[in-house]
């Protein structure tokens, strides 16, 4: 009778680790997009107008862009933040007045009341691997500028810090991504198998958890409102939407969107509507760190949104990695598209027609 049970307990232990196993191996292969395929296809023309390490977010104030540029293979001695007018033909010019130790991932802009004064805020991962969002005023903003730092805030709770948006006087929201220490937990975090993202609040004295349980968090933007925090999750192939309480910061989550590719950075055009850069096959995308020559295919989305939430999500921008490879970030200007990649050197300013 002793031997039955055994059997039985031992077929049902076997059963359920059996279903978990398929369960895992679906949702990594899904997860991580292994049977993904791109369709190129742009509508219009594109050139470089120049080399960079690797750019790692775009934001656009008026007629200038910034760029935050950073290697995702390591730090470089060009890293840092630049500027370029889009009234010409203009280069990006590396901007005065960073750290010495800065190499920025994700990049936010913040506006005075009246408009006239322009501050950024910035991802920093020094070279030791401590973080920390440093923050700047930007001095003539539409014709030559320049940075002045005005502050840097740390924590335990800055992880591993992906992006950054302004919330008020003080304040930001910043997007973490996987949080595991031990190897085997980073492992399965980093392929989408356990949660491990969150979003930081900063209220101007200390951080706190927004939101937890998050997949692969790493782009963040605000509507044009403010009402509405839009998250984009790498590992859940999601954009989501939080509404937000502007005195206390807290983020309800009012509706979410599935993408055919893993968000890695959004911006928001003058539409209203967000430009969202991802990555189809994310095990490709993983490689072309080691194997710049493999390439890897490049996506840009705009969605549409109502009411805060995103709804239908359309390709605007699509290339097999030959134009650039594994692009990280878009944004756009009247009719300017720049694309942008972390791991490929070059910049891409596209005239749509």
């Amino acid at each position: 009778m002793m031997k039955r049970s055994f059997a039985r307990t031992w077929r049902m232990t076997a059963i359920m680790v059996g279903v978990a196993l398929v369960t895992i191996i679906g949702r990594t292969l899904w997860v991580n997009g292994v049977f993904s395929t791109v369709k190129p296809g742009f509508s219009g023309t594109c050139k470089v107008p120049g080399e960079l390490p690797g750019v790692e977010d775009i934001e656009i104030a008026g007629g200038m862009a910034f760029l935050s540029v950073s290697s995702a293979r390591g730090p470089q001695p060009e890293d840092g933040i630049y500027a370029m007018a889009l009234n010409g033909t203009g280069k990006p010019v590396k901007l005065a007045g960073t750290p010495k130790d800065f190499h920025p991932r994700g990049i936010g802009l913040s506006h005075t009341p009246d408009g006239s004064g322009v501050f950024l805020l910035a991802v920093n991962k020094r070279s030791g691997g401590r973080f920390s969002i440093d923050t700047f005023e930007v001095t003539d903003p539409q014709g030559h500028p320049a940075l002045v730092a005005q502050g840097t805030v740390e924590g335990g709770l800055l992880i591993n810090p992906q992006d950054v948006v302004a919330a008020g006087v003080g304040s930001f929201y910043v997007a973490n991504g996987t949080a595991g220490k031990n190897p085997l937990l980073h492992g399965l975090q980093t392929y989408g198998v356990m949660s491990g993202g969150n979003i930081l609040y900063f209220n101007g004295n200390f951080f706190r958890v927004a939101v937890d349980g998050l997949y692969g968090t790493r782009s963040l933007v605000m509507t044009p409102d403010g009402t509405h925090l839009i998250v984009g999750g790498l590992l859940s192939r999601t954009l989501t939407s939080f509404s937000r309480e502007p005195f206390n910061g807290q983020l309800t989550e009012a509706g979410n969107i599935t993408l055919p590719a893993g968000p890695e950075k959004i911006s928001v055009d003058a539409q209203g509507s967000l430009l969202v850069a991802g990555h189809a096959n994310l095990f490709q995308w993983r490689g072309l760190t080691k194997k710049p020559a493999q390439g890897s295919t490049s996506q840009i989305f705009r969605v549409s949104l109502l009411n805060g939430v995103p709804q239908d999500a359309g390709p605007l921008y699509a290339n097999d990695g030959g134009e650039i490879a594994g692009a990280s970030v878009a944004a756009s200007a009247g009719s300017r598209l720049l694309v942008g990649s972390s791991l490929d050197r070059r910049l891409l300013d596209c005239k749509q027609q």
